[in-house]
């Protein structure tokens, strides 16, 4: 604590009137983020620090948080002004973490389409009041009991009267949507594609976060070429959109076998990289989504282990090596083999069994 600013002791210290348990978290070059307990109600909170520089739009993500009413949408419990530059917002904290950690936990199918639908029902909230978000990520999108919220509006900005798009974040190359890496500007379908992005990586398609993994051969020559930092960052963000404007950022065939065609083709459709290929409307890709959710079985990772849970009945494919898998079922009880169920491939296994 005493390496903060005087502003940010000095309030902490009022907040420890009513508030135990500080914990303190940097938030990029101009932020901390400081998790703490109410002494009064028990509840859990996460109080924001930010810095800027006096102006009309120092307080645009509380303001912005606070103007939008959603079950998907992070709420704002208090806004207080510290100083000159400095200020702080209060909201509740989500135990669950940030979607990265739902992702990495391996969410049943259903579950994630849940998720997905979830975040589009925020977007849906921040787009019917003229604003566009720009950086819908995991990073950016918490979990409480299951529910995601939409919780990082530092990105978002309000449409211009008569205009359809407005100028694109210079955050996340990697979830940025092709057309804005060429024309520098962002519309509400830059959202869906995020969106896209994001159910892909809920479904249990791999989206690495290192830029070098999707450096071709040639890429490696010719970065380890560059000194300048500065340099080596902007090759690195072409090199993602040379991925994103060829549409092969995602690997469709990392995806597991219960993410059938139909539901490759709505991802494919949320991603486009031609945006006027790209589904038009939030309503739209809810709609998909929800066509998915009606056909998808609910498989799940567990390790290695690839589990349906149906009524009373768990079925768990379980690998024996060389790529094939042995099916078992348990009803109420131990688990035992299926019945005249050869062992076999996981897609074709996936396929019979479901």
């Amino acid at each position: 604590m005493e390496n903060l600013p005087e502003e940010l002791q000095a309030a902490i210290i009022e907040l420890q009137r009513d508030h135990e348990g500080f914990e303190f978290h940097p938030v990029g070059a101009n932020g901390y983020l400081v998790f703490a307990k109410n002494r009064i109600s028990g509840a859990d909170v996460a109080v924001k620090f930010y810095y800027g520089a006096p102006g009309e739009r120092r307080h645009d993500e509380p303001r912005l948080l606070a103007s939008i009413r959603s079950p998907n949408v992070l709420r704002i419990i208090d806004a207080r002004n510290l100083s000159d530059e400095w200020a702080f917002f209060l909201t509740p904290r989500c135990a669950d973490g940030d979607l990265d950690l739902l992702i990495s936990a391996s969410p049943s199918a259903v579950q994630a389409i849940d998720v997905a639908l979830g975040i589009c029902t925020g977007a849906s909230a921040i787009h019917a009041n003229g604003l566009i978000h720009r950086d819908l990520k995991p990073a950016n999108i918490v979990c409480d009991e299951g529910i995601p919220l939409i919780a990082d509006f530092g990105s978002v900005r309000q449409l211009i009267e008569g205009e359809t798009d407005l100028p694109a974040s210079g955050h996340s190359a990697l979830y940025r949507p092709p057309e804005s890496f060429e024309t520098r500007r962002y519309a509400a379908s830059g959202d869906i594609y995020q969106i896209g992005l994001v159910t892909y990586q809920l479904l249990g398609g791999t989206l690495p976060y290192s830029p070098f993994e999707y450096f071709k051969t040639s890429d490696h020559r010719e970065y380890s070429k560059i000194v300048d930092d500065f340099d080596k960052s902007q090759f690195e963000d072409g090199v993602i959109h040379r991925r994103a404007a060829s549409g092969t950022l995602m690997k469709f065939n990392s995806l597991p076998p219960w993410v059938g065609v139909g539901a490759k083709n709505a991802l494919r459709d949320m991603t486009h990289f031609n945006i006027d290929k790209r589904l038009r409307s939030m309503a739209d890709v809810a709609a998909v989504l929800t066509r998915i959710r009606a056909d998808i079985a609910d498989w799940r990772w567990v390790g290695d282990i690839a589990r349906l849970e149906r009524n009373d009945r768990v079925i768990e494919l379980r690998p024996i090596g060389d790529g094939i898998f042995e099916p078992m079922q348990a009803k109420g009880g131990s688990f035992r083999r299926i019945p005249a169920q050869a062992n076999g491939l996981l897609k074709d296994l996936v396929s019979q069994v479901s």
